[in-house]
């Protein structure tokens, strides 16, 4: 029996270093790393048993083509040597009959190791397929923060320690930034209180001081409003502003000339709330923000961040103060992700498909996607409006190739299934977007099967298709040493000794992160004169193109956001919960109003698809809003489909982000509660 330490691969931004006790080369414990500054010690749930993942009986552990119906999910086993043959003479074919961009790659963060990530990259851009614009998750979030703070390093979360206020603004930390909890919990010790700003009670907001019930998409008049009467009364931290910023007055301009009611309106919150989170505010100049991707799904989604970062400057919560701090994403080691990619392989640039609109390319692209290659995602699960995306998949001219682990909704239409490696049987690096670690690892345990990794599935299909350049020569180490000079903030010394598997290394920026006095000739921009065409200079209320359309509002009266939940992360782990629908909370208001008592089977539907879901009746949203936590998979049954097929392939105003929490539905029961 021995230990070793790894990192988690999923997508969190914890990335939290794990320590796996294995017995006779199988994994019997999993540990959260004590060493470690931010796992300290514990893991969720969800990762505390994923070794029952990795060594499944259900683990996929040999190479299996398609014996039945697209959907039916019936497969063979053949050799690596045939579905070699398979896939090369297919690929060929594709690119001389219909041309190289009738091939397009589908992946996305099912692994967050960098060389995992970035693995199919080169081999993509040599073959010169179409190009898959990353979108899905963090995009318009991004997009919009950096508009005004620019790419700097933001505020490590371990300054939340010294706050006296906390503020969870659109985030499930206790779901989705779990390590995230202690310093709140060591902070309310010693006197800190911590709110939340969310749409519903999650449970985050059940263990809070206070939960402020922002309607859907009205983050963006909550922040403004918030600034307008913080400006009004004389609260912004004026000497930040003059010294450090640029183009407030633009932004106060905006605010003068609007009346409170606006924003109080948008918000969704009484004037009453509103005043009150304004004067926590101004009486906390210690005030830590953690903010969630989650407020930016939307078509207004970028929008959101672009406000809540200029509350924060306007706050002077940038100015290096202890206790005061925002953070939306660490930004804790910037990198050139086109050092992987080898993006100079592609010779043309190719087209470029959003990851967003997969079933319009799969249903409508001209040329047409002939072969769809899926590795580290299950698009028919995590994709919106995933009833266009099955259409997609069940077309008999689309070769279909999944690399996965276990059987998933996506595999049941594939025609070739290849068996993948987890992260416990690759070597990787890691960045963890919520802190300011990064990590190294190497196998925990040898490959199950006949499993291989990501990079070493396209190194090899790279060489069989003919291709001999130097990228596809490369071993692991190699992809990892020419990586990491790439990678600014990394320690100097990291590049010249051997670190141990799992060990946490500090990025250099971590000093100097989130404060605006110490980044040379840099200023906080609250006005960007230089925006895109189309995108105003300064946050303003915009509305949500289909949450506030009449016509819709009028045919589907209801909100409908999926958020997730503490048993899955996207859809991974959807295995264990095969069969069930997940749950959707109704206010009572709404289930009165159709005739629903909590456990009732109900349907809820849109102009794009339905899903089946049991009703729960709580106070915990708000009347006009649904809350689908979780992506449950589609099951063997055909009329339980995921909750994606209630989602639009709508896309963010900037970043090109998805917009899976602005949907307009209606809801029947189907079933009474016996």
């Amino acid at each position: 029996m021995h230990k070793k330490k790894t990192i988690c691969p999923l997508d969190c931004p914890d990335a939290c270093s794990v320590i796996a006790t294995v017995d006779g080369g199988l994994i019997t414990r999993l540990d959260g790393d004590p060493e470690h500054p931010f796992t300290q010690g514990f893991l969720c749930k969800k990762v505390r048993t994923y070794h029952h993942r990795v060594q499944s009986d259900d683990r996929i552990l040999f190479p299996q083509k398609r014996v039945g119906r697209k959907g039916d999910g019936r497969f063979e086993r053949i050799s690596w040597d045939e579905a070699w043959t398979i896939l090369v003479d297919r690929l060929t074919e594709i690119r001389e009959q219909h041309g190289s961009e009738a091939l397009l790659p589908y992946s996305y963060a099912g692994n967050m190791g960098k060389v995992n990530f970035h693995a199919g990259d080169p081999f993509f851009n040599r073959y010169a397929a179409s190009r898959l614009n990353r979108t899905i998750c963090s995009t318009a979030a991004k997009a919009g923060w950096a508009m005004h703070y620019g790419a700097n390093p933001q505020s490590p979360p371990e300054k939340s320690l010294d706050s006296d206020l906390i503020i969870a603004w659109g985030i499930n930390a206790k779901v989705t930034n779990i390590h995230f909890m202690p310093f709140v919990v060591q902070a309310r010790r010693r006197g800190a209180r911590f709110i939340v700003i969310d749409p519903y009670e999650n449970l985050t907001a059940e263990a809070a001081d206070d939960h402020f019930r922002v309607k859907p998409g009205g983050d963006t008049a909550l922040a403004l409003g918030l600034l307008k009467i913080l400006t009004e009364d004389k609260k912004i931290d004026q000497e930040f502003v003059e010294q450090y910023s640029e183009g407030f007055d633009d932004l106060r301009e905006y605010l003068a000339a609007n009346h409170l009611e606006f924003f109080v309106s948008g918000s969704g919150l009484s004037e009453v709330r509103l005043r009150e989170l304004a004067e926590l505010l101004s009486n906390n100049p210690k005030t830590y923000i953690r903010v969630g991707v989650g407020l930016s799904r939307n078509t207004q989604g970028a929008m959101s961040t672009r406000t809540i970062a200029c509350l924060s400057a306007a706050l002077g919560l940038f100015d290096g103060k202890a206790g005061a701090g925002a953070l939306l994403s660490s930004n804790s080691f910037k990198l050139d992700d086109r050092v992987m990619s080898f993006a100079e392989l592609a010779g043309k640039e190719s087209r470029m498909i959003n990851m967003v609109r997969l079933g319009e390319a799969l249903t409508g692209a001209s040329p047409p996607v002939k072969c769809l290659f899926v590795y580290s995602s299950n698009p028919l699960s995590v994709a919106p409006d995933s009833n266009q995306v099955r259409r997609g998949l069940e077309r008999e001219d689309l070769f279909t190739v999944v690399h996965e682990q276990l059987h998933t909704s996506t595999t049941r239409y594939a025609d070739l299934v290849l068996p993948a490696t987890t992260s416990f049987e690759n070597d990787d690096i890691y960045l963890g977007y919520g802190h300011f670690c990064m990590s190294r690892t190497e196998p925990v345990i040898p490959p199950v099967g006949e499993a291989i990794s990501n990079f070493d599935l396209f190194q090899t299909l790279a060489r069989k298709m003919g291709y001999f350049d130097a990228a596809f020569h490369q071993n692991v180490e190699e992809r990892i040493s020419t990586y990491l000079p790439a990678v600014a903030g990394l320690p100097e010394a990291y590049l010249q000794k051997d670190v141990p598997s799992g060990k946490a290394i500090l990025s250099d920026l971590h000093g100097i992160a989130g404060d605006f006095t110490r980044f040379e000739n840099q200023k906080f921009r609250f006005s960007v004169p230089d925006a895109k065409p189309g995108v105003p200079s300064h946050p303003k209320v915009t509305p949500c193109r289909e949450l506030e359309n009449p016509a819709l509002a009028e045919k589907y009266p209801l909100a409908l956001i999926t958020p997730p939940n503490g048993d899955l992360l996207n859809s991974t782990f959807g295995e264990r919960f095969k069969g069930e629908t997940g749950k959707v909370l109704i206010h009572p208001d709404d289930a009165s109003a159709a005739g629903i008592s909590s456990d009732d089977l109900v349907e809820i539907s849109n102009d794009r698809g339905s899903n089946i879901r049991r009703a729960s009746v709580t106070h915990k949203t708000q009347p006009g809003l649904l809350v689908a936590e979780g992506i449950y998979w589609q099951s063997d049954c055909s009329e339980q489909t995921g909750i994606n097929d209630l989602t639009s392939q709508e896309i963010t105003d900037l970043g090109e982000g998805g917009t899976f929490h602005e949907n307009r539905v209606a809801v029947r029961r189907l079933m009474k509660t016996e």
